[in-house]
């Protein structure tokens, strides 16, 4: 039960963290950046409380696979942030989602869950998935080229989140959840700014308005919650089934899209909404049945 509790309550903060992109006007990168220092902080700190929570994590050569995690991740960060600036939070995060099938399958694949999943199911919540992204991105009045290029760029983060959910499942298997959440972070943290020294933008970046940057920050902070509880998940339940749950996140970001920033005209296009959330839950559903 505590695992399927700790995977809903992520499915929150995964919704939550991306909310300050929203309301910043820094470039993908410099927002990426500076969420990864605010992350990589209060990973540190939390990991510092080591004496209190009593946690037994050891470290591991099975630790560089977070290095490699890390890597991946800031790449498909920075395409789904670049995609929300495109089409929007609500449609960007529909692709985006393809994440679920495409980590479950990764994990029937790499970490042999076969035993625990029905490849039918998790194609056909692919399936589900990419007919609510559809129905999302044709709500709206952006260009076909904008839409376009959100798409690519989201499905793409969708790839690289996915990758990024196995690795951290076999890591939490050997070796825990909090050091492991600390190589991570600080291996995202690196990626992006050898990234922008490479770029000649480090200064730059630091020159952003403190607002700018305290909003990216924040993020990081946020998303300290989303992976802690999707990590703490996988100490109880499979990859493929603490992944369906978090799914759910879903729900939460589009009804933010849409309420909070009118992302999408609700009266005009409600029926896209309507086929939108029902190919979701479909895909949840699906998901959740993939699990034998």
């Amino acid at each position: 039960m505590l695992g399927y509790i700790f995977a809903i309550i992520s499915s929150l903060f995964f919704s939550f963290y991306i909310i300050p992109r929203k309301l910043s006007r820094l470039s993908p990168i410099n927002f990426s950046f500076f969420m990864s220092i605010g992350f990589f902080i209060s990973t540190v700190i939390f990991y510092l409380f080591q004496p209190l929570l009593k946690f037994s994590d050891s470290f591991s050569p099975v630790l560089l696979w977070s290095t490699v995690a890390g890597i991946i991740w800031s790449t498909a960060f920075v395409l789904f942030v670049t995609s929300i600036d495109e089409i929007g939070l609500s449609k960007s995060n529909q692709w985006k989602n393809l994440q679920g099938p495409v980590g479950v399958i990764l994990s029937l694949i790499i970490l042999q869950e076969s035993s625990k999943i029905n490849s039918v199911f998790a194609l056909l919540a692919a399936g589900a998935i990419f007919l609510s992204a559809v129905a999302f991105t044709t709500s709206d009045k952006s260009s076909n080229k904008s839409n376009l290029k959100g798409i690519i760029l989201a499905t793409l983060s969708a790839l690289g989140f996915g990758t990024v959910a196995v690795i951290q499942k076999y890591v939490t298997d050997q070796a825990g959840v909090f050091i492991q959440q600390v190589v991570w972070s600080f291996s995202i943290l690196v990626s992006l700014f050898i990234f922008l020294l490479f770029k000649g933008k480090i200064i730059e970046s630091f020159r952003s308005p403190k607002r700018e940057i305290f909003l990216s920050l924040g993020a990081g902070v946020i998303y300290l919650g989303a992976s802690f509880f999707q990590l703490f998940s996988y100490n109880y339940i499979p990859a493929s089934i603490g992944f369906t749950i978090i799914q759910m996140n879903t729900f939460w970001t589009i009804t933010i899209g849409i309420l909070i920033f009118k992302e999408i005209n609700l009266k005009k296009y409600y029926k896209n909404v309507l086929v939108g959330f029902l190919f979701t839950a479909l895909g949840i559903i699906f998901l959740f049945f993939a699990r034998k």
